[in-house]
């Protein structure tokens, strides 16, 4: 078989092949993320305002918000194995379907809570969100797998994996903006949920012209490709599929488990910041009335702020070969920009706290990246940031169940100074750690 170019063939840009999977990645995490942020005040008007539960409505809303992104995270490993065997366009187009129906079916619940059924809303919302969890994997599982498939094919794995995960970091950054801005401008929240799922239906009408598969597939009886046409005998699968077990044989290398351990904490963190920052704004709305038409954009501020330093401090962080005293230094003013928030609750301070969180993540998610491509071997680290992808997700669902009984039981200033001491301590221990394992 003739060797693949070393670029996209003359012609074709690296925009024109890798364009078409971006845009779908960048459509489907805007659609999601614009409407999860809103999903959150939706369930704080209807339990609190609606259903008059008070504080306790942060529990549930905590605990409902940890089962979407756990099971978003954790899905997608098991998605990715039928992606192999059945093509990543297939489980696109079903995961964007399946997001879109988990979008409408929040109508059903909005019209249960009108009637004043406070289980069914409940059951139904809960419905609701896993599904998007678990389409949010499905999609997720099939970008990531069709940006491999053509990077392998045009040998640009790391220009490929920059545009991919860019676009659906960025998809994830803005949506929240987005989400506000169309609540306030048509004034309504279920208007935003019928928008995104508009918009993973429409990708899912666009993976069928943009994602065409680029190789075979399993299919019961020998190797079929999209066509139905047999395969090419040295077309292969992969030959190792992965299991459990390599997940959890990626704590095997002490400090690689250490890394994976920040991981947790650091999306804790992040989470904390992107999900109960702007719930804690909209419970200020009385006291500082613009709270209510921007309490989305603060997420929005920190995660692009995030992203802007991560590759200039990447290169910083290469010149002083230096990994885990930055990784503390991190968690450490990510604690310090949390409190922030609790000292005088105005706009100018919460965009402040935004952008200073946002830094302070950048340079432990890269600290982290750098630790455990550092300490993996070609072998197994995919299965390594495999396992770093699902316990970031799984550090999502923690902070977003621990923090909603927090603030169910102290109310929002105490819980986010526990939290902030978390990070504090965690910070401290990995320090210790770092200096006893004499990593730089």
């Amino acid at each position: 078989m003739a060797s693949q170019a070393a670029q996209p063939p003359p012609g074709q840009s690296f925009f024109r092949v890798f364009g078409g999977v971006g845009a779908l990645s960048f459509i489907t995490y805007v659609g999601e993320y614009a409407s999860f942020t809103i999903v959150l005040a939706f369930l704080f008007d209807q339990l609190v305002v609606t259903f008059r539960l008070g504080t306790v409505s942060y529990a549930y809303i905590g605990f409902i918000s940890s089962g979407f992104l756990i099971s978003s995270g954790l899905i997608a490993i098991g998605m990715g194995h039928l992606c192999d065997k059945y093509g990543r366009r297939r489980m696109m187009i079903i995961g964007c379907i399946l997001g879109a129906v988990s979008l409408y079916s929040l109508l059903i619940a909005n019209n249960l809570a009108i009637r004043g059924e406070l289980v069914p809303f409940a059951v139904a919302v809960t419905i609701s969100l896993v599904g998007l969890g678990i389409g949010h994997g499905t999609y997720t599982a099939s970008t990531l797998a069709y940006g491999g498939d053509l990077a392998e094919k045009h040998q640009t794995m790391g220009k490929a994996y920059g545009l991919v995960d860019g676009a659906e970091f960025a998809g994830y950054a803005f949506g929240p903006a987005v989400g506000t801005a169309l609540a306030v401008y048509f004034n309504s929240r279920t208007d935003v949920f019928i928008i995104s799922a508009a918009m993973l239906l429409i990708a899912a009408g666009l993976a069928v012209f943009l994602m065409p598969e680029v190789r075979s597939f399993s299919s019961g009886e020998g190797q079929v490709d999209d066509h139905g046409a047999g395969a090419h005998p040295d077309d292969h699968g992969h030959s190792h599929s992965a299991t459990w077990g390599d997940y959890l044989n990626a704590f095997r290398t002490p400090i690689v488990g250490v890394a994976l351990l920040t991981t947790v904490v650091g999306a804790i963190g992040f989470s904390a910041f992107f999900y109960d920052v702007p719930l804690y704004a909209l419970s200020l709305d009385k006291s500082v009335t613009m709270f209510k038409s921007i309490f989305g954009y603060f997420a929005s501020v920190m995660a692009i702020a995030g992203v802007l330093f991560m590759v200039p401090f990447g290169h910083y962080e290469d010149r002083t070969n230096r990994r885990m005293p930055y990784l503390v230094v991190g968690l450490i003013g990510a604690a310090a920009s949390l409190s922030l928030v609790f000292f005088t609750a105005t706009v100018e301070t919460f965009f402040a706290a935004a952008v200073a969180f946002g830094l302070c993540i950048g340079i432990v998610r890269v600290s982290q990246l750098v630790i455990l491509a550092e300490a993996s071997r070609p072998s197994n680290r995919a299965a390594i940031m495999g396992t770093n992808h699902a316990l970031e997700h799984v550090g999502y669902g923690l902070a977003t169940a621990f923090v909603g009984v927090f603030v169910a039981l102290l109310g929002f200033s105490d819980a986010f100074r526990v939290l902030s001491g978390i990070l504090v301590v965690a910070g401290v221990l990995f320090l210790l750690y770092g200096r006893w394992a004499k990593v730089k």
